[in-house]
């Protein structure tokens, strides 16, 4: 493939993914008026969206672990890579969860109006007496109503791929005061198959492996440390190896 038709597949390829997910988030916001801040609609949302936004991209999800996304309540912790993720997770989330994000999120145009109106918790990550209160309702919400939460405990994308970035504490901390699990979910390095810089995308394969659940009952608040330090340990060994098998399910 030239240069020129690698760049033009590149962003043809963002572009209809963009476009579906204004139009898919249009079609949705009527749903939040309906079954207002109920937490299914992140379900049902991600299984059409994810579906044709992957198809789109050319992106194959192999699954691994499914049984663990069943343990209810739990905070979920997933490494977060890019604008795609919504895509690629979908083929991962469970039922019954709400999402913790950046304010931000609110300012996406139709996306961010369907988002907060399916129950979802924004917080904002500059003000911690804000965070923390926000955290706090989450945890109260998910006791009322056996919910699960879900959270990119690195705070924001890792463009690269590598590794992960440093851990934040909220989601450790929602796990300890809630008293749920801590379930790691690690998908492949995406970069192989979508590279922003680089500026292209190609078809490909992508494994997400659902860790089993970390234990939190009877832990204190000053184990949160530990326990975040448990998880990202468990959770850099399983991005090598999913991301080696991707590669090679990639040259088979």
């Amino acid at each position: 493939m030239s240069r020129l038709l690698e760049v033009a597949v590149f962003f043809a390829r963002l572009l209809f993914t963009f476009l579906w997910l204004m139009s898919a988030s249009a079609v949705a916001f009527p749903l939040a008026l309906i079954r207002w801040r109920n937490p299914e609609n992140n379900y049902l949302f991600g299984y059409v969206y994810g579906r044709v936004a992957r198809a789109i991209m050319g992106i194959h999800v192999y699954l691994e672990g499914a049984e663990y996304l069943d343990v209810r309540p739990s905070i979920f912790v997933v490494n977060h890579q890019s604008g795609l993720d919504l895509a690629i997770h979908s083929r991962t989330f469970p039922r019954g969860t709400v999402i913790i994000a950046k304010k931000e999120i609110r300012y996406v145009p139709v996306f961010g109006l369907m988002f907060e109106a399916f129950g979802n918790v924004l917080i904002d990550r500059g003000d911690r007496k804000n965070a923390l209160s926000g955290l706090n309702a989450a945890v109260l919400e998910m006791k009322k109503k056996n919910l699960s939460a879900w959270i990119f405990p690195e705070g924001t994308r890792n463009g690269t791929g590598e590794g992960l970035l440093p851990f934040k504490k909220g989601a450790f901390y929602m796990a300890i005061q809630s008293g749920s699990p801590v379930v790691p979910i690690v998908c492949s390095r995406l970069t192989r198959l979508v590279d922003v810089k680089r500026k292209f995308a190609r078809s490909g394969n992508m494994v997400i492996r659902v860790l089993p659940p970390i234990e939190t009952k009877g832990m204190l608040k000053d184990q949160v440390e530990k326990l975040l330090e448990t998880t990202r340990a468990q959770m850099l060994v399983a991005l090598a190896e999913v991301s080696a098998k991707a590669e090679a399910m990639d040259r088979a």
